[in-house]
């Protein structure tokens, strides 16, 4: 079972395993929201509770809010607890690639529970600030740090940059926000809450002081929209107590009920290992500076609904552009109060 925006990727691979083993695989492709995504998942979830789901799952997530679907494994910490998924550490222990490879291995914890790797990120998303190798480095460490340093600086593009796009990761600032195996939140409201109303005052006033035809020197975007060649400065953009974390984007897991668990994990790792070199979506030659930036990163968590709510809530009111009625401290005390509650309850669920 697949996704849509990685039909062509998953389809291309289980032409090359049909024509190199005798073995035959069928992709179901999840529909689109508009072609009765909901009603085809909710079926499908019935089928794998029963112990009938498929033997492989890849699938792609919501990176953002603004691009929200409903997901087959919408929290895929409960997922991994529920039973429906195989382990697959019998399959990596005797597997090479796992010996010896550039993968960043903190990236795996995201799919692991009790001590057992369940699911493999494939691929992930993060955001960086960046521009040309020549401009001023910021130099420290938290994002509220990085915060103060744009305050203080006038001219260098810190500013603009914080100012136009930050608020568009707002589901990002505090990560990991919850431990699903100790039952525990991480979510820091006291911490969220001062950066955010620090950040949303200083926005608004830097939107009136902003000059509209200032060279922008540097770019908040995500790491999979960067261009420009070597003499790039990449920084990865790090959460509240400095941590450098990736959401998981996408994800391949062996079901539980699959009669063919290490075939389908042969077939999952395809989209890591060199064994299909003709394969024509291969890994662009990237820039040293993005290889450092992905290697630097502290680990890797899933978005869940309540990342969404929250970045989309923080992007209505900095898109409508005027303070909330009760300012900007009753807004985000309110809001932290409410995501707090919803990880409580995902994490007793």
């Amino acid at each position: 079972i697949t996704d849509p925006s990685i039909q062509k990727e998953v389809s291309s691979v289980a032409d090359f395993m049909m024509k190199t083993e005798d073995i035959e695989i069928n992709v179901k492709v999840l529909p689109t929201e508009e072609n009765g995504r909901d009603a085809e998942i909710q079926k499908l979830q019935t089928q794998i509770m029963a112990g009938k789901g498929a033997d492989v799952y890849l699938l792609d997530t919501n990176p953002d809010a603004a691009e929200v679907k409903t997901e087959l494994f919408a929290n895929p910490y409960q997922t991994m607890q529920s039973g429906a998924l195989a382990s697959l550490d019998e399959y990596m222990k005797t597997d090479s690639y796992w010996n010896d490879t550039t993968y960043n291995k903190k990236i795996l914890n995201a799919g692991q529970y009790d001590g057992k790797q369940y699911i493999i990120p494939l691929s992930c998303y993060y955001y960086v600030l960046s521009g040309s190798n020549d401009i001023e480095k910021v130099t420290e460490e938290t994002l509220g740090e990085w915060l103060e340093q744009a305050e203080k600086e006038d001219g260098s593009g810190l500013k603009e940059a914080i100012d136009g796009s930050l608020y568009l990761t707002a589901g990002r600032w505090y990560q990991p926000a919850a431990d699903y195996e100790t039952q525990q939140v991480l979510f820091d409201k006291e911490k969220w809450t001062a950066f955010a109303e620090s950040f949303l005052s200083l926005q608004q006033e830097w939107l009136v002081d902003m000059v509209d035809n200032i060279e922008e020197q540097y770019q908040i975007q995500p790491i999979g929209s960067l261009t420009g060649g070597e003499e790039v400065y990449v920084k990865t953009i790090p959460e509240l107590e400095g941590r450098k974390m990736a959401s998981v984007m996408t994800y391949g897991a062996v079901g539980m009920s699959s009669d063919h668990k290490e075939k389908a994990y042969e077939f999952l790792m395809l989209f890591l290992n060199d064994k299909m070199q003709e394969k024509e979506d291969g890994i662009e030659n990237i820039g040293q500076a993005v290889e450092e930036s992905f290697e630097e990163l502290d680990g890797a968590y899933f978005i869940t609904d309540v990342e969404k709510t929250l970045t989309s809530d923080i992007q209505k009111v900095v898109e409508w552009g005027v303070e909330p009625e009760n300012g900007w401290e009753k807004f985000v005390s309110d809001l932290a109060d409410r995501v707090w509650k919803q990880y409580e309850m995902q994490v007793k669920e």
